[in-house]
């Protein structure tokens, strides 16, 4: 039979393993997300001079007037992108209808 002595010192064992694992497994996924963090920021700080580069102005040129911006729009927007937008951003054009009909009749 158990004594209260054997359950004490089997819980204690079980508490202590449960405890070693943690710490060990919490000080692997530490270690991975900081090495993660530090190649995610050197990829960064390699591409930050190539980003910087593309968009420096080669010269100083001349900005057309208002109206000349006007028709190079390049995405100008049209009737149904308006009337699409009146309905709202989550809201569907047209409702839902299921294609497998009523499932009581």
């Amino acid at each position: 039979m158990n004594t209260k002595a054997s359950v004490a010192y089997g819980w204690g064992v079980l508490v202590l393993a449960g405890g070693g694992a943690y710490y060990f497994a919490k000080r692997s996924i530490n270690a991975d997300r900081e090495e993660r963090a530090a190649m995610n920021e050197r990829r960064r700080q390699a591409t930050r001079p190539a980003r910087a580069t593309d968009f420096a102005p080669s010269s100083v040129q001349e900005r057309p007037s208002p109206s000349q911006e006007g028709g190079a729009d390049p995405a100008p927007v049209s009737h149904a992108q308006e009337d699409m937008s009146a309905k709202g951003k989550y809201e569907a054009a047209e409702p839902f209808r299921s294609r497998k009909g009523d499932r009581f009749s």
